[in-house]
Order: structure tokens, then C-alpha cells, then sequence
């Protein structure tokens, strides 16, 4: 729960926002009250979003379907706008976190606690079933914790088992790792489906891990189809019941009455987790809402039957305060005055590399290369990894999170805490991974580095001070492009938030963590080979790709690539290492090869193995493979 910043909205149809509680792929979500006192919790959809006639379809459909099941086991709909230039949702609120945040702040759950949690998911499921409806995507963050049991929320892709899901082209449906096989393979589903999500989840809570882990989605979802589930560390009843769930063909997964037991005598949380939830009905009273009238007492928005919400407390004296007056853009905020924004034509906005890039071309003679024109430098010199200085940083000090110890000390108008290198998102097929390195300066000065890169395309920006302040200003301007597509500028905001930083570029955000190296590990230096693909009747010896994997910062060519095959000479490039953390990624920028026959890839994956190998990945087209030691 956060306080409201500047730029958020500050009511909903009846409701006064107070506060916030999270951001997803759908919008951002509010701690709202009603007129009455009621706590609520409100989902506004991202404007982008509104603007899809198809995603509008999609969000009336989860409302319709939340309605339906009601509140016993879930989070009751109390109101909606889905017709509004901003549309949005409000539910009561369920005072409990998310069933990841417990496991990821107080380690997996104890036998009793996860059957329980089995019981309670059984009963939601049934009543979701009950509707002729199919949730397809139960996962932890999409369950709650309560002192009274589990809740189930977010309905946005429900669906009958015969209905095809109302969704942009190309898009997953689901999450990857809590699928069940049909629903990756894209058949037709029956309640089943989720019987198999609640394997998976319940295996999760006992854990900590997915029992189908991989570190890219396509890998998930490949072993969900293909691979047993990893039950290490999963005992008596509960390794039973998820072993049971996770069955491969839907018949074989248990009904869920069998799974609806008796609730257990007592709480069923461990009591670190009930002193949690104590806890977070404190932080709930005593939060303050600059606009509102005397605080009620207790917390309201228990969830609710489907007869409709009990009667609230009695009314506040006199009329409820008027919303707060419309947040003001950040580049209207400079310190200390105003000064006017920038033409709407002279920044293309960039959503930070989400924009257009060109077309690039197939796949050519077995070789895992996609055609891509040569360098792109759009201009000026390459930005490296110590913030636009021009000199490559050494190591891992650029980002080694030492805030303080970066650029020019202290002394300048970044904040502290924002000094250093942090990373965000995930490398797939349609989202992309973001770099800053940000050092000391002050106005007017080059502060931050930007490194984008999704599939197909790299883009590397240099960050100029706008302002200082816990929420600093910067425009961004473009410096490389691998290959032409990137936006040439925009305007950004940086801000910590919590133990990490958020980016906010117009209308989209994202949380950023900190980056721990700024170069390769000692350990996986040298040279890795594998085969390139499996063998097939056409090409019974596919090639062999070569990674020379040197000592390079990220932000450098540190990483050569071969590959070698029959039917023509071998083909090398140079990449540019993106992220050197628990998973190295690079992306092709240099032709070494002055052959038509060569074609340069976006972005690979190498992902370290137990065994001393690396499994080597191109999110774009799915191909994998294992490099070892050559």
C-alpha cells in the first residue's frame, strides 16, 4: 500500500482514492471509500487498454463473469464503469496479501496450512464452475490471504469451456508454469483445467517454487506438456494431492467435491503469517487519506454473499469531500517553478522501446539468424555502461547497487537511493527488458543511461536532468539502433519505490530492481558450443553455434558467436551484452561475415544450468538448445 503520486487519479465514479495497491498487465489498482466508509478496491484500465475496442469487450466480460460468482470465496463486484473514457471496477476489498507475497516473505506453508488452502481454492473453483465458467488463470498472486481462508479474484479471462477467449492476436492466455497442457495446446477446456492451475499452485505454497520452472516462458510451458512436475520437497498428503492434480490428461485429475474438506480447527496460517495479516489491518487504519473526514473505525469490505453488500456504517457528517484536483503532468513540476511542457510534436513517445521497429526478415538455411541491417547507429556515439561518459566501465561498479559510489559521489541532484544500475521485465516474445544506469548530476547533464531490447530490436538512450528531487525528470534521446525503429526521444520519470524504482514514460510504467553485475562472471567466461536445433530427416547434422563469452561490461560487443554447419562456410557476429545477472542476455549487433548468406539474430538467452551447462534460447522463435565447455 502506497500513497497516491501526483500523476494518479484521485476518485472513480462515487469513490475517493486514497491510496495504491498495485499495478498488473490490465491497470492499476486503488484502495478506494465510499461515501459511506465502505473500503474498496479499484481497478482503473490502462488507457492504452481503453482505447481496444477488443480488450473493452474483454474487460466487460471479466465484470459479468466476478458478478455472477459472487463474494463467499472471492472478491464481490460492488460497482463498474465499463463504458467510460477510463473504465474501472470496484470490489470490496479483501484485507490480505497476495498467497505469493507470503510465500515470498515468509517461505512455504506447512502441510496443514496448504490443505486447507486446498480446501478453500476447491470451494472458489466450484462456485466458479458453477457458472458454467472456467477461471484459466489461477496462480498465487491471484489468490488472497485471509484469516478466514483463501480468496480467488481476478476474472478477466473466465471463460465457458466452449468459448474462445476475447484477446489481442498473439497474446498467452494464462500464465506460464499454472497452464494445463490443453490450455497450452490451445484445446478446447473443461473444469479440469483449473484442477490442474491448483496443483500448481498448491505446490508453490508448499515449496516456493513452480513445479514446472524455467527460466523463460516457452520453457515452462514446454515442460507442463512434455515433463513430469518437480515434487522435491513434497510429502505425504500434500505430494499426493498434487501429483494427482498435475495429471497430464484431464480425466485422471481429481473432481473437485473430493478436494472440499471440512475447514481446520483453528487459524489455518502459521503465526508469522496471522502477525502479517495483524499487521496489515494496522497499516490499513492508520493510513492517511489527506481528504477525508474523521477516520471510521474498524476496517469494512469483508467480502461479501451474492445477495448484495450488508448494510455499511452509518453516513459521514455533511457531504463527502470533493475529489482532488486532476494530477499535473511531471513535466509541468520542474523544483522550485514551472516551465512550459514540451511540444506534443517534438517527442515521439517511446513506452521505453515498445514502439515500431522494422520488419525483419525469416530464417534462412537452418541457421537461427534473423535478418537484421547492419549496425543502425542512428547517429552519435554509443553510450557504454558507465552513463554516457564514453569510457566502458570495469567490472561490476557501475551496477553493483552501491548507491553513492557512483558518476560524482553525492553531490549533484539525484537522489542517493536512485544511484546505481536496476533492471526490469522479462525477455519474451512481446514484452522487453530494460537497463538504467544512472549516476550523479545535476541539470541539464547526462545522468542515465537506457538500454531496451526486445526480440527484434535494441535501443540505447542518453538521459539529460530535467529536474531533481525524489522523482526525477529526464529526456531521453536516442543513440543506437539495432536495427532503425526506436522512438528518437521522449520524456521519462524515475522514482524509488520501496526496494526498487519505478520508470513512468506518459501513460506506462514498470518496477525496476537492482542490477547486480556489470559484467560476466569469472566462472562462465570462455568458450560454449552446442547444436544448433535437433535433427531432422532434412538436415540430419543441424548446426553447431560457437559463444565466446570474454570479459566485456554490459553495454559492450563482450560476446563473439559462430555458427558452423554443412552446405557453406560458417557465419560470425558480435553481440552486445544486454544483462549479465542470473541469466546472460545479448543481442546481435555487428556482422562479421561479408556473406548474404549470414543473417543476424535479435535476442539469445543463456540461462546457467545445474549441471555446468548454459540452455541457450531465442525468445522470439522458441528455439533452445545446451551449450557446454567447448
Amino acid at each position: 500500500m502506497e500513497a497516491l503520486g501526483p500523476e494518479d487519479p484521485r476518485s472513480a465514479g462515487a469513490y475517493r482514492l486514497i491510496a495504491r495497491l498495485g499495478a498488473g498487465g490490465m491497470g492499476r489498482v486503488f484502495l478506494g471509500r465510499s461515501a459511506r466508509g465502505r473500503m474498496v478496491a479499484v481497478k482503473l484500465v490502462h488507457p492504452e487498454l481503453a482505447r481496444d475496442p477488443e480488450f473493452r469487450r474483454r474487460f466487460r466480460h471479466e465484470v459479468g463473469a466476478a458478478r455472477k460468482v459472487g463474494g463467499e470465496w472471492t472478491a464481490a463486484v460492488l460497482d463498474a464503469d465499463t463504458d467510460s473514457d477510463a473504465p474501472w471496477v470496484a470490489t470490496a476489498y479483501v484485507p490480505g496479501p497476495s498467497l505469493q507475497d507470503v510465500v515470498r516473505l515468509h517461505g512455504p506453508l506447512p502441510e496443514s496450512s496448504v490443505l486447507a488452502l486446498s480446501a478453500g481454492l476447491a470451494r472458489a473453483l466450484r462456485a466458479v464452475h458453477g457458472h458454467d465458467l472456467i477461471h484459466r488463470d489461477l496462480k498465487p498472486s491471484n489468490v488472497l490471504v485471509t484469516i478466514d481462508g483463501p480468496r480467488l479474484i481476478d476474472f478477466g479471462i473466465a471463460r465457458s469451456g466452449d468459448a474462445s477467449v476475447a484477446t489481442r492476436t498473439g497474446a498467452l492466455i494464462g500464465s506460464p508454469g499454472f497452464m494445463s497442457p490443453e490450455q497450452v495446446r490451445g484445446a478446447p477446456l473443461t473444469p479440469a483445467s483449473d484442477v490442474f492451475s491448483l496443483g500448481a499452485v498448491l505446490a508453490f505454497a508448499a515449496t516456493g517454487r513452480l513445479p514446472f520452472d524455467g527460466a523463460a516462458a516457452h520453457v515452462r510451458l514446454f515442460r507442463v506438456v512434455s515433463e513430469p512436475p518437480d515434487l522435491d520437497g513434497l510429502d505425504g498428503p500434500v505430494r499426493d494431492l498434487v501429483g494427482r492434480c498435475l495429471a497430464k490428461e484431464p480425466d485422471a485429475r481429481p473432481p473437485l467435491d473430493e478436494l472440499v474438506t471440512d475447514p481446520p480447527e483453528g487459524t489455518w496460517l502459521p503465526a508469522a503469517v496471522v502477525a502479517e495479516l495483524g499487521r496489515h489491518a494496522a497499516r490499513l487504519l492508520e493510513f492517511e487519506d489527506p481528504h477525508a473526514q474523521p477516520r471510521l473505525p474498524g476496517v469494512q469490505g469483508v467480502p461479501m454473499p451474492l445477495q448484495g453488500p450488508p448494510p455499511g456504517p452509518p453516513p459521514l457528517p455533511g457531504p463527502p469531500p470533493p475529489p482532488g484536483p486532476p494530477p499535473t503532468p511531471y513535466h509541468a513540476l520542474p523544483p522550485g517553478g514551472t516551465h512550459p511542457a514540451a511540444p506534443a510534436h517534438s517527442r515521439g513517445r517511446l513506452y521505453l522501446g515498445l514502439g515500431a521497429a522494422a520488419a525483419v526478415g525469416a530464417v534462412v538455411a537452418g541457421l537461427a539468424f534473423v535478418l537484421a541491417q547492419g549496425d543502425g547507429n542512428a547517429g552519435g556515439r554509443e553510450t557504454l555502461a558507465d552513463g554516457g561518459t564514453g569510457r566502458p566501465a570495469s567490472g561490476n561498479t557501475a551496477s553493483a547497487g552501491t548507491a553513492g559510489t557512483t558518476g560524482s559521489g553525492e553531490a549533484g541532484a539525484v537522489p542517493r537511493e536512485l544511484l546505481g544500475s536496476w533492471e526490469g521485465g522479462t525477455p519474451t516474445a512481446d514484452s522487453r527488458l530494460r537497463r538504467f544506469t544512472v549516476t550523479q548530476g545535476d541539470a541539464g547533464e547526462s545522468v542515465l543511461t537506457l538500454r531496451s531490447v526486445g526480440t527484434k530490436i535494441l535501443c540505447v538512450y542518453e538521459g539529460v536532468l530535467r529536474h531533481g528531487g525524489s522523482t526525477i525528470g529526464l529526456d531521453l534521446r536516442m543513440t543506437r539502433s539495432i536495427p532503425a525503429g526506436c522512438a528518437k526521444s521522449t520524456e521519462i520519470t524515475l522514482t524509488r519505490e520501496g526496494e526498487g524504482a519505478r520508470w513512468r514514460d506518459g501513460d506506462a510504467s514498470g518496477v525496476l530492481t537492482r542490477a547486480v553485475r556489470g559484467d560476466i562472471a569469472d566462472r562462465h567466461r570462455g568458450t560454449w558450443e552446442g547444436t544448433v536445433g535437433r535433427p531432422t530427416a532434412s538436415e540430419p547434422n543441424p548446426p553447431r553455434k560457437r559463444f565466446e563469452l570474454t570479459a566485456g561490461a554490459v553495454g559492450t560487443e563482450a560476446v563473439k558467436i559462430t555458427v558452423s554447419g554443412e552446405g557453406g562456410p560458417g557465419c560470425e557476429a558480435m553481440a552486445t551484452l544486454v544483462s549479465a545477472e542470473d541469466e546472460i542476455m545479448v543481442y546481435s549487433s555487428r556482422l562479421l561475415t561479408p556473406t548474404d548468406r549470414c543473417r543476424l539474430a535479435g535476442l539469445q538467452k543463456l540461462t546457467p544450468r545445474s549441471d555446468g551447462t548454459f540452455l541457450w534460447e531465442v525468445p522470439e522463435t522458441g528455439q533452445a538448445g545446451v551449450l557446454r565447455r567447448a
